[in-house]
């Protein structure tokens, strides 16, 4: 019943978001990334659904964050947007230590109430989650920050906007976008890891894990780089080959002499008292 649900939302944001976005000089966009991938977010006050006031570098607390911008009234995709987005972090796991999660209303009539209603709806209380919210001018400098736009649909009393999500990097700054409601486990954790490069350490395993895939913007996913796993294949037999030529005699000579210890011992005749 519940994936029925999910489906008919789907859909109904979907036609939503076409109709919202053919209507001539309101037509929404979706961010320039040009202008956008790189930029620092501004580190304008916000206020969470506990009432208490934070700041994005306080949310960011120096990991990568997944910022997810919904409206808590809405009933077509930012149900979807949740929803998928808590699946796919409890299949990736240890947030709130390898990364926080934001899920910022871009309406500024939600208030901490508001917020706390749909904080509990979703189950967004684990650790490293933020359900925010701010001021009118607060919110409108972090949105066009990060290239994020809006509408109101008249007709209906619902927001038009895209769905998205936002990669930023452990000092602020916009990584990557991923878009649509339904989310991949392997390839947002490589946008994760993508955005902790250069800014934090990475393990042995995280720096193999982004040397095997590649960002693909056309379809905005990683892939897996055979032709990086064929270079290092090649490289590695060229390596043993070298290593044959240059040593191949040392080590056959010391393979005969350690047959010949073996056989000698073996053929001395027992010693008789």
């Amino acid at each position: 019943m519940k994936q029925y649900l999910l489906f008919l939302c789907s859909a109904a944001a979907f036609v939503v978001f076409v109709c919202g976005t053919c209507a001539g000089d309101d037509k929404l966009t979706s961010p320039n990334e040009k202008e956008t991938l790189g930029k620092a977010v501004p580190n304008v006050k916000l206020f969470d659904s506990y009432g208490k006031d934070r700041t994005m570098s306080d949310i960011i607390g120096g990991k990568p964050l997944i910022m997810s911008i919904i409206y808590t009234r809405c009933e077509t995709a930012c149900i979807i947007i949740t929803d998928g987005l808590t699946e796919v972090v409890k299949k990736m796991g240890d947030a709130g230590k390898d990364y926080n999660v934001l899920t910022l209303s871009f309406d500024p009539s939600d208030t901490p109430e508001r917020l706390a209603k749909f904080r509990t709806q979703w189950g967004l209380d684990g650790p490293g989650w933020v359900v925010a919210s701010g001021e009118d001018a607060d919110l409108k400098k972090l949105l066009s920050a990060i290239g994020f736009s809006y509408k109101l649909d008249k007709e209906t009393g619902e927001f038009i906007h895209p769905n998205l999500l936002v990669i930023l990097t452990p000092d602020g700054r916009i990584s990557r976008y991923v878009y649509g409601v339904n989310y991949d486990d392997n390839n947002l954790k490589l946008s994760l890891l993508d955005a902790k490069r250069g800014t934090s350490t990475l393990s042995v395993m995280e720096g193999v894990l982004l040397w095997c895939y590649q960002y693909d913007p056309v379809t905005g996913s990683y892939r897996f780089d055979y032709a990086f796993l064929l270079e290092v294949i090649s490289g590695l037999a060229f390596f043993i080959s070298l290593l044959f030529f240059f040593f191949a005699k040392k080590v056959i000579a010391c393979l005969r002499t350690f047959a010949g210890s073996v056989n000698v011992g073996q053929t001395l005749p027992a010693d008789k008292n």
